[in-house]
């Protein structure tokens, strides 16, 4: 009886090891449509399941909150994320960084409805894609570099796809998203942002080395889409420059530094550059 107990808790852990879901929380991700974000869910899903020796089920969070309650629970072990997400979080291995237009960065930039200078927007609304509640850093921060607190009025928006749309709308004045998008007309890019990491392929809770390897393995030879290509080798240096950023930097006064010329003749002038003998006689104690 004991044996047959046994047995069975060994194939139910056997398949719960074999069965995977796939999360995927990259709201910056320029997907066309909600069905374009469940469509490559599922398929990268299924191949990562596969892969695995199992079967693998996609699955789309459109909430922070909700990415973060399903991972705690143990729902979720692999996930496709946001790299400005993973940067205020942790307990995750990066797997794989994804490609978009075969590279594992994309640029940024500011756009806006009847503006061309910055300088314009002042004290206007500007939507970020939603990144768990650090959207003011980012787009002050990393992407701006420092710009005082109250320049913008920033703002989280669901995805790209509906910052762009609130702007071609005139339902917000700005939006920071990706470069390489289509734009509505009327609106135009007004700054060219520096670039960070696409979403990377994390793993939550622990792998064998032998699922590690076939997840890798399995995310080399995936073919996506136009928005997630493919993957490449990454590491959380990628995160991690943009964890280092998420803080105002400290700006400081010039240091000045004076001039100083220091010439031989300088240091020994009226200096004796001689050794003066000493009488032995001195040395000689008289009786």
């Amino acid at each position: 009886m004991r044996a047959a107990i046994v047995v069975l808790l060994l194939c139910a852990s056997t398949a719960r090891a074999d069965n995977v879901t796939v999360g995927l929380f990259a709201p910056s991700a320029p997907f066309p449509s909600t069905s374009a974000r469940v469509e490559l869910a599922t398929r990268l899903g299924e191949h990562i399941g596969k892969a695995l020796g199992g079967t693998g089920t996609g699955r789309v969070y459109a909430r922070a909150g909700d990415f973060a309650a399903a991972v705690k629970k143990g729902e979720v072990t692999v996930a496709l994320v946001d790299a400005t997400y993973l940067a205020s979080t942790g307990n995750y291995t990066v797997l794989a960084a994804s490609t978009r237009k075969g590279d594992v960065t994309q640029g940024w930039q500011l756009i806006a409805r009847g503006a061309k200078k910055v300088a314009e927007l002042r004290g206007k609304r500007v939507l970020v894609p939603a990144n768990g509640g650090k959207e003011s850093d980012f787009a002050l921060n990393v992407l701006l570099g420092g710009v005082e607190r109250d320049f913008f009025r920033v703002a989280a928006a669901p995805d790209t796809v509906s910052a762009i749309a609130a702007v071609g709308f005139g339902k917000a004045d700005a939006a920071i998203v990706p470069t390489g998008v289509e734009l509505p007309q009327g609106t135009a890019q007004v700054l060219a942002l520096p670039s960070i990491s696409t979403p990377l392929l994390v793993g939550y809770g622990g792998f064998t080395p032998q699922q590690r390897a076939a997840i890798i393995a399995a995310a080399g030879n995936f073919k996506g889409d136009a928005t997630v290509a493919s993957f490449r080798a990454g590491d959380a240096e990628a995160v991690k420059s943009i964890a280092r950023r998420f803080g105002a930097p400290v700006k400081r006064g010039p240091l000045v530094v004076p001039s100083v010329r220091l010439v031989v003749g300088d240091l020994v002038e009226g200096r004796k550059l001689s050794i003066e003998r000493t009488p032995a006689t001195t040395f000689a104690i008289s009786r």
